[in-house]
């Protein structure tokens, strides 16, 4: 004899009719009673809209965790080239901006190296940052482009970044023009991820306008 057989079933309905939160705030009693009553040849529509609204909240709750650790990632970005072209504007000279640019405005951008080539010109006789070049390196390194992030090239990684360039990974260059020369300016990391071809250039193509802006005066005096 089952429990069910004991019990006094007008009882039990007059017992549920007062108190239908018993089963309507039960979720498995009410999943159990739709299949016994959907039966096996029954589509439970009901049941299935509310699997689908599970579906689409999950994908919600992801799309916005994404969004929201995109936009974390951007400002992050965004402070690190401020306080990178704050470190520019302080330097009070070439040979400052240089001394700058290797040490603390690498730092800032958390990059492994920072490098400003100037075709045909060599603004100092040491220098760790800025530095003189063969004509058309900016042609060969971007072609048409103006800026471009993504995988160092292996066919420029020594001429770029010297002893550093086997150990550089990704890199961002963007096109300068400076007192009429053309040039680029590089970033490398030791991180592949650091720069991707996905990402948005805009804060490469800031910080190469920032430096331009800052060199220019020095060269034509």
């Amino acid at each position: 004899m089952s429990a069910l057989d004991t019990l006094d079933l007008e009882t039990l309905r007059t017992a549920l009719r007062a108190r239908p939160d018993v089963i309507t705030g039960d979720p498995e009693l009410m999943a159990a009673i739709r299949a016994a009553d959907s039966g096996d040849s029954v589509v439970d529509l009901g049941q299935r809209r509310q699997k689908k609204l599970e579906k689409d909240l999950r994908k919600a709750r992801a799309t916005s965790d994404a969004l929201i650790a995109l936009a974390k990632a951007n400002m992050a970005a965004q402070a690190q080239t401020h306080a990178a072209v704050l470190a520019i504007l302080e330097a009070e000279d070439l040979a400052a901006l240089d001394h700058k640019l290797a040490g603390r405005v690498a730092g800032a951008l958390s990059v492994d190296a920072v490098r400003v080539f100037l075709e045909g010109h060599s603004p100092l006789k040491d220098a760790d940052a800025i530095l003189g070049c063969s004509p058309e390196l900016a042609d060969g390194l971007l072609g048409d482009e103006s800026e471009r992030l993504g995988l160092v090239n292996g066919r420029f990684a020594d001429a770029l970044y010297g002893p550093l360039g086997p150990n550089m990974r990704s890199e961002a260059i963007a096109r300068i023009e400076i007192g009429g020369h053309p040039g680029v300016l590089c970033l490398a990391s030791r991180d592949a991820r650091a720069f991707t071809a996905d990402q948005g250039a805009d804060l490469i193509h800031f910080l190469a306008r920032a430096l331009e802006r800052r060199i220019a005066p020095w060269l034509r005096s």
